[in-house]
Parts: structure tokens; C-alpha cells; sequence
């Protein structure tokens, strides 16, 4: 069994404020830390449920100031056993999937979308210029749209972990109660109830160890039998007029943008290529 982490930053255990997810604030060392130590849980699961390889990847951008460079782990203190991507756009990273090499995904870090109520550090894409990403008219988390990309190569979903929120939400999008560690609760955006992080990381461990010898409750390949209509509304025109230059693309509103396809990903690289 092969499984492809994808990991992110905001629902981690004790992460609750922008400061600890990056720039020169000196709570980013504090929650790179907690970030690190989550992901390992993850993986100590995975392969304790035995998996034959795991990869993880890191899709949080928040690591420089300005920067999207994708290398928040304090690579010291990964655990051994499985291979870390670091500095890869986030949802560019489809190798395995096109490859055939990953059985199987799971999330770690998961936060939910921009807008939803009680959702800690809620956003999709980028909490400061993308208002709302949907899909036929449905809208959708960042982890919704790295299922459906996974969907798109006929590969399912395993686990989460994260924001209740965030968890509650893959959950009713994909139409599968999947195995779920909620780490913590909003209380608001900047507002949490959350367990102790060490406590966090031994849910996560067994939620994913369990969740490699149950396949029968993972989720099955996201798909659709309609063409795939991707709607992102940003926060300005000035945002939305240079991505419609690209083909495919098209200008929907003064700061809205659409692209199609007849599946997920193929719509979503088209919106998404200027910046993979």
C-alpha cells in the first residue's frame, strides 16, 4: 500500500493565529514544530497500518515573508520511514498519481474553507485575494480539491486530520463518513478548543493506522458525471483580469473567473497553471 500525504499548516494542533504559520514571527518556529510533530504521527500510523511507503508533502506556503516556498518542517525531527517533499507548489504535486504509485491519500493540517462558521484560520487557497473556489456550483476546500484531483487518477481517500470543521466538511463532500482525528474545534476563526498536542498526535497516529486496515471506510475516487465547472471569486479585478489571459480561462465577472473540463483536474490545471 502505497500512501501520499498531503499536509498543511492551519489545522494543526495548537495553531490558532496567523504569527505561528510563518514570516519573522517568532511564533512561526513554535508552530513549525507542532506542524513537524503532526505529520510524524501521521506517517508512525500509516506505516504502523502498513503501508509499504509514505510520502509526505509539504503544501503550506507561509514560509517566508512574501514567499510561498513550501519548506515549513524542521527536517531534523522527521521521523524516518518515509520521504518528505519540500518546496513544491501545493496541489501541482501529481507525480504519483499519474504515475500509479500512490494507492491511497490522507490529510494532515486540514482547514476548512473561507467562510465556513467556527473554522479555525478558514481560507482556500489564499486567505488574502481568493474569496471562494466551487465546483458546479458547490463550494469547496482546499482538501476537496486535492480529493478531486486524486479522483481524477482513481484514487481514494483514506484519513483526515485537522479542524473539526475542515474534517466535517471533506467528509460531507466526499459522501463517506472517513476516518477523522479533529484535533480541535473553532470557537471562531482565531478561537479554538483543542486537545493537548501530544494527545493530537496520538489520535492522528491511530486514526491512520487504523485507517490502513480498513479500507472499506475509505472514500471512494471523488468523481462526476457532469463536466467540471470551476468558479473562483477573488477579492479584485486586478486579481481575476491576468489569469484570464491564459487559455481556458475565461472572465465570468469583474473579479470572477471559470474554467471546464471533463474532469477535476483537468479543469483545475488550467486554472492553476501560472502559478505550478
Amino acid at each position: 500500500m502505497r500512501v501520499v500525504l498531503f499536509c498543511d499548516m492551519e489545522g494543526v494542533c495548537g495553531i490558532q493565529s496567523w504569527e505561528q504559520t510563518g514570516g519573522s514571527s517568532p511564533l512561526y518556529q513554535e508552530g513549525r514544530e507542532l506542524y513537524t510533530e503532526e505529520v510524524n504521527a501521521a506517517v508512525r500510523g500509516c506505516l504502523a497500518g502498513g503501508a509499504a511507503s509514505v510520502v509526505a508533502q509539504d503544501g503550506h506556503g507561509g514560509a517566508y515573508p512574501g514567499g510561498r516556498a513550501f519548506m515549513n518542517w524542521i527536517p531534523s525531527l522527521l521521523a524516518a520511514g518515509a520521504e518528505y517533499v519540500r518546496g513544491y507548489r501545493w496541489s501541482s504535486y501529481v507525480e504519483p498519481l499519474e504515475k500509479g504509485e500512490c494507492d491511497v491519500i490522507g490529510f494532515v493540517g486540514a482547514h476548512a474553507r473561507a467562510g465556513l462558521e467556527n473554522a479555525v484560520l478558514s481560507h482556500t487557497v489564499n486567505a488574502d485575494g481568493w474569496y471562494s473556489v466551487s465546483m458546479n456550483g458547490q463550494e469547496i476546500s482546499e482538501s476537496a480539491i486535492i480529493a478531486a484531483i486524486a479522483g481524477s487518477f482513481g484514487v481514494p481517500v483514506g484519513a483526515i486530520a485537522g479542524d473539526a470543521a475542515a474534517c466535517d466538511e471533506l467528509s460531507a463532500f466526499l459522501g463517506s463518513d472517513i476516518p477523522c482525528a479533529r484535533v480541535k474545534m473553532g470557537l471562531g476563526r482565531y478561537a479554538v478548543r483543542m486537545l493537548a498536542p501530544v494527545a493530537a498526535r496520538a489520535l492522528v497516529e491511530e486514526t491512520f493506522r487504523t485507517a490502513m486496515r480498513s479500507r472499506e471506510r475509505w472514500a471512494p475516487p471523488y468523481t462526476t458525471r457532469d463536466t467540471v465547472v470551476i468558479r473562483v471569486e477573488l477579492a479584485s479585478p486586478d486579481r481575476a483580469r491576468p489569469m484570464a489571459e491564459y487559455e481556458g480561462v475565461t472572465l465570468v465577472g469583474p473579479r470572477t473567473v471559470e474554467v471546464e473540463g471533463r474532469t477535476f483536474y483537468e479543469a483545475w490545471r488550467k486554472l492553476w497553471r501560472p502559478w505550478s
